[in-house]
């Protein structure tokens, strides 16, 4: 990367949110600017291109709403792979005792998360049945080798996580779930491995063209030609609470720093929305640390905070 970093100052979330979208809808060309500015419309630049990172999931959420209403196609990854959190992990749960009969833990998970089973009704459950037949009467004798592994995962979300029970981040995760499983066929063991044996098992993985959304720790071993840093400021980056460890919070941000091939954008807000009041922010130490002679600080009217509306 031989060019300035570039700093982005933003009077709210709301503000960074609608620079950052603008930005991108300049760099990849196509879009429309509502403010008339076509510069970068000769860019060669893909949305898989571009990469915003951030240091907690708040921020990252926050910023999900804003891509949805500009239309830009955006995936949403973290540190953890897709399935460990409930109820997602009822996906590798359920193949892996349609593969394995005497899996007593994936079996358990299934009886008590997914089919809501009190403790004594998995015992009546376990003592009437034997573990060979558990699995066809449980799901109807689905054979979801027959499925494949796209249907078969289709299968589950219908039967144990409606979409109507998921946020936008939930549904960009089941969308990322079906398009890695789409790659395996119908080798549902093959499929099922490459869950449990990659731990980042993120968005910006797949070949897809659509921005990536990442924590800086789902960022490591990862490189972009586009690279925005998003809320730079003190208490979020670095996180500041009791613990906190400031070289493990440097590091972090040096790798956030070194995941940009060609651009990197800096950007932070004067005030945000905390949990239960706007809080103002100043903006971090490590972004002070960097030496001014690479900075080059963007200067841009913004709207009255009153103005701006996400929902």
């Amino acid at each position: 990367m031989d060019k300035k970093i570039k700093l982005y100052t933003a009077g709210n979330e709301y503000n960074e949110a609608d620079f950052i979208t603008g930005e991108i809808e300049k760099l990849v060309g196509g879009f429309h600017n509502l403010n008339g500015d076509n510069t970068h419309q000769s860019s060669s630049y893909g949305f898989s291109d571009i990469a915003v990172l951030f240091r907690t999931r708040a921020v990252g959420k926050a910023l999900l709403t804003a891509f949805k209403r500009s239309g830009i196609p955006v995936r949403f990854g973290d540190t953890s792979s897709f399935l460990s959190d409930y109820p997602f992990h009822l996906v590798t749960d359920v193949i892996k005792l349609f593969l394995n009969s005497q899996d007593i833990i994936a079996l358990d998970s299934v009886l008590t998360r997914g089919f809501k089973m009190s403790k004594k009704e998995k015992q009546e459950f376990l003592s009437l049945h034997p573990e060979e037949a558990r699995f066809s009467l449980l799901f109807d004798g689905q054979d979801l080798a027959r499925l494949g592994a796209q249907n078969a995962v289709k299968f589950i979300f219908e039967k144990f996580i409606p979409e109507e029970t998921l946020d936008d981040a939930g549904l960009l995760r089941k969308e990322t779930i079906l398009d890695i499983a789409a790659e395996y066929g119908a080798n549902l063991e093959q499929f099922l491995y490459k869950l449990l044996l990659d731990s980042y098992t993120d968005v910006a993985r797949l070949k897809t063209d659509a921005v990536s959304l990442l924590t800086f720790h789902a960022s490591k071993g990862l490189e972009f030609p586009v690279v925005f840093i998003v809320g730079a400021e003190e208490g979020i980056c670095p996180v500041l609470r009791k613990g906190t460890d400031i070289e493990e919070e440097r590091r972090l941000f040096y790798v956030a720093l070194t995941r940009a091939k060609d651009v990197l954008f800096i950007t932070h807000a004067q005030q945000r929305k905390g949990f239960r009041e706007t809080e103002e922010k100043t903006l971090s130490r490590f972004v002070g640390e960097i030496p001014a002679s690479l900075i080059e600080k963007i200067r841009k009217k913004q709207p009255r905070p009153e103005q701006m509306k996400l929902f």
